[in-house]
């Protein structure tokens, strides 16, 4: 018996040794690439400057939007019927030079409307002048040339200050009105605005229903659903694209609303602290994305700001306290830019990402953890390569084998996400004909970028 057992374990150990076999032939694409559209995030944090220091490291992703909590902070309306659109213009601005549109999450609660501060307090004091407020912010917007992506109404309103944000609705009743009288005030300010919501924290919220309900029987316009999720598992953020989308599919009316996942990441207050973990979740996750057809997701977000208790007077003392607390004292993980402005590892997996613009290519051969996807972009061919998942052993070799690419020569890039510099480097170059025999030697959560040129 023992005998027998030792041939099984050499037997399993020989075949664990075998390379996985990844074929690509550059000469058949099929498709272009259903990546959704690229957006990222930046958290309700400041009325200072968060989206400028890093325009140029921003445009090289490429993001279609970059969306933003519009927060009391930018004080855009500090009396009755006067408006002061300076902070936010400055961020808008920035927003616009990294090449992406802007998304803006309405979460202000102006004090001459909200003359109360309580998360509960869901309405203005004055809804036609609220909408006034709104046309107005539309308008501005329109003919500044900011060109808006979309207009989302509120932030995470199932939960509240937790959230971030200022209104917490404890039925779906409220949260319509709200919605209803928002969209009608932008609508009249930019006939063109696309307006959505409800941008919960989760995405079982009773307000979802609520307002899929509520729009398709009054007619209320409804461009785009809107949730959050922060998990580790890309299945689960995936799995709600279907359960919305089989939500909406009761009415068929509202049979071109678009899905919008406007906040994502990995779980927040379980972190997998394993380096190598979020760029490759990012990889899995915008793959899985693509996959269900999901029309755009917002990374969140782009940089961790400290926060200064005082720019929050719009909310409680425990809400104050929360997001100080949170963000100036728990170790935090979700940007692309930590407080200090250096760069994380995650970025380099959006930078990969960015390049496929162009056709699709079939990667044959996956094999459980290896993941691969091939694309084009800018003239050069990219395979991107990726071991998710950190059980089995210490490392699986894969080999990738082209076709079509005769004559070009080829890079292959290390992400390397323990790297305190340098996260990227180039650790083969030479001939694309030879590259199936360049062994990738993938250990738990590593990502390979081979380019073509």
């Amino acid at each position: 018996m023992k005998t027998l057992i030792l041939l099984l374990a050499l037997n399993s150990a020989l075949l664990a040794a075998e390379p996985i076999r990844l074929r690509t032939d550059f000469a058949k694409p099929e498709g272009t690439w259903a990546m959704p559209a690229l957006a990222l995030g930046q958290g309700g944090l400041q009325g200072d400057p968060m989206i400028e220091p890093h325009i140029k490291e921003l445009r090289q992703l490429r993001p279609r939007t970059i969306r933003l909590f519009l927060s009391e902070y930018y004080r855009i309306y500090p009396d009755h019927d006067r408006y002061d659109w300076t902070r936010l213009d400055r961020e808008l601005q920035s927003v616009r030079a990294t090449g992406a549109r802007p998304t803006l999450s309405l979460a202000m609660k102006p004090p001459v409307l909200y003359p109360k501060v309580d998360h509960f307090l869901v309405h203005p004091n004055n809804y036609d002048e609220w909408e006034r407020l709104c046309e107005a912010l539309a308008r501005h917007c329109r003919e500044a040339g900011f060109e808006v992506a979309a207009w989302e109404v509120c932030n995470e309103p199932d939960i509240g200050e937790d959230g971030g944000t200022p209104h917490f609705f404890r039925n779906a009743a409220d949260y319509n009105q709200l919605y209803t009288r928002t969209v009608t005030g932008l609508l009249r300010g930019d006939p063109q605005a696309q307006v959505g919501g409800p941008a919960v924290a989760s995405a079982n919220s009773f307000l979802v229903e609520g307002l899929i309900g509520h729009c398709a029987t009054n007619q209320v316009p409804l461009h785009f659903l809107s949730w959050h999720l922060y998990s580790d598992s890309p299945e689960a953020h995936a799995a709600n694209i279907a359960k919305q989308r089989a939500r909406l599919a009761k009415f068929p009316q509202l049979q071109n609303v678009k899905l919008f996942i406007s906040e994502w990441n990995m779980d927040l207050f379980r972190p997998n602290l394993a380096p190598g973990f979020q760029p490759c979740f990012v990889l899995e996750t915008m793959r899985r994305y693509a996959e269900a057809g999901l029309d755009m997701a917002a990374y969140y977000h782009i940089r961790d700001c400290f926060v200064d208790p005082a720019d929050f007077d719009w909310m409680s003392p425990g809400g104050r306290r929360f997001m100080a607390h949170w963000w100036n004292t728990m170790p935090q993980y979700s940007a692309l830019f930590d407080h200090h402005g250096r760069v994380r590892p995650a970025y380099y997996a959006f930078r990969f990402l960015g390049q496929l613009e162009g056709p699709r290519y079939v990667v044959e051969g996956e094999q459980g953890a290896i993941r691969a996807i091939a694309g084009e972009g800018d003239g050069y061919k990219h395979v991107l390569v990726w071991r998710y998942g950190g059980d089995g052993p210490d490392e699986i070799e894969a080999r990738l084998e082209t076709a079509g690419v005769q004559g070009r020569n080829c890079r292959v890039v290390q992400l390397d996400a323990a790297a305190p510099v340098n996260n990227i480097r180039v650790i083969h170059f030479g001939p694309a004909k030879d590259l199936g025999k360049v062994p990738l030697k993938l250990k738990p959560w590593d990502v390979r970028w081979i380019e073509v040129e």
